[in-house]
């Protein structure tokens, strides 16, 4: 990523979509259906209804879908979650726009505002992914993007790119992104766009997709203030917690989240030592966050994150922000029943709430 892009992204101009004179009224949504795009959108508008809540748009996607970033709470300490950034993954921007709802019709009801927090939320960060793998192909309306031209060869159903074929979380300027200099290269790793058979593309440079710019700002304009990262996936109910290169505070906090949840849930915890560094697989949003919090600063002679040495940099500790990939679900399933039973039986909406008030005392 060269130095004018990178200070272009962490610049960028966002809206902030405009409040009406109509009332809000309570939302209900309950699983009842997979959400299109255009649907999500309708959701996002009905909550901007609420002053309990600001609505962003951080980005367009590449088919120029907006990207949305939700805040509730005027407080300084900010918990920030993220989902869909993998296609495939579409329970997640339901679980998460399910809890948003339902957290905002509380606050209407108790007419209260959220003075010791912020919660930022950006629900889809892939939309093109999503919709594409949802509801086809022919929903793309670029005809000249990959996902188009390639829609004879892609398999959807195990589809995580965006529309360029590129997976946004390889696509992140960290320190290791791309790299391969420890025992092994990943046999995930691609070095052409996706074709939907589990291949990480982390594109022709860092920083190259639109999605990847938009949490790029996020993460930079709130890195003083974030305590919490938690980044929604979906691969076989697991709590990834810790970078093996970075502070014993940094995997300290991050493991004492994931234990947080696990308690909840019992979602397996992983530590930093099932984090692998060097192996062509880096580029993540945690990689880059984490680092970012670590102190690395943006190289433009390696356009990425840097810091005194690759292999061994010598870290000092960070601010006390905790990062976790929260891994949903048994397997990747677009059955709506599955999908509604894991958001109960799992007591997802609990987990959230805990991560909150855990940060609010």
């Amino acid at each position: 990523m060269n130095n004018i892009n990178y200070l272009n992204a962490i610049n960028k101009e966002i809206t902030l979509l405009p409040k009406t004179n109509k009332k809000y009224q309570n939302i209900k949504y309950n699983f009842e259906k997979i959400l299109n795009f255009k649907d999500y959108e309708k959701m996002i508008k009905r909550l901007n209804l609420s002053k309990y809540i600001k609505v962003f748009i951080i980005g367009k996607s590449i088919d120029q879908r907006n990207i949305y970033s939700l805040e509730i709470g005027i407080g300084q300490k900010i918990i920030l979650f993220d989902a869909g950034i993998h296609a495939r993954e579409v329970a997640n921007p339901l679980f998460i726009l399910k809890y948003t709802i339902d957290l905002i019709n509380k606050l209407e009801k108790k007419q209260k505002e959220l003075n010791n927090i912020k919660i930022i939320i950006v629900p889809l960060v892939n939309p093109d992914g999503y919709e594409a793998v949802l509801f086809g192909f022919k929903n793309i309306k670029n005809k000249n993007l990959y996902i188009y031209k390639k829609r004879n060869l892609i398999n959807f159903n195990n589809y995580k790119a965006n529309s360029n074929g590129v997976d946004i979380n390889r696509n992140f300027p960290s320190q290791h992104a791309g790299l391969h200099y420890y025992d092994y290269l990943s046999s995930n790793v691609a070095f052409k766009p996706s074709l939907g058979v589990d291949d990480f593309y982390c594109g022709y440079q860092l920083g190259s997709e639109e999605e990847t710019i938009a949490l790029i700002y996020l993460f930079n304009k709130y890195i003083n203030n974030i305590k919490a990262y938690i980044t929604l996936h979906s691969a076989g109910r697991l709590i990834y917690s810790g970078k093996p290169n970075l502070s014993s505070k940094f995997n300290l906090n991050s493991l004492k989240l994931a234990q947080i949840i696990n308690k909840i849930n019992k979602y397996l915890v992983y530590d930093k030592d099932e984090e692998e560094v060097g192996n062509g697989t880096d580029g993540t949003s945690t990689d880059y966050l984490s680092e970012l919090a670590s102190g690395f600063k943006f190289n433009p002679i390696t356009g990425r994150l840097s810091a005194d040495s690759y292999q061994k940099p010598h870290i000092k500790n960070t601010n006390n922000i905790s990062i976790v990939t929260l891994e949903t679900l048994e397997d990747i399933t677009f059955n709506i029943k599955k999908i509604k039973a894991e958001y109960y039986n799992k007591k997802l909406a609990n987990v959230f709430d805990k991560i909150i008030m855990f940060y609010i005392i």
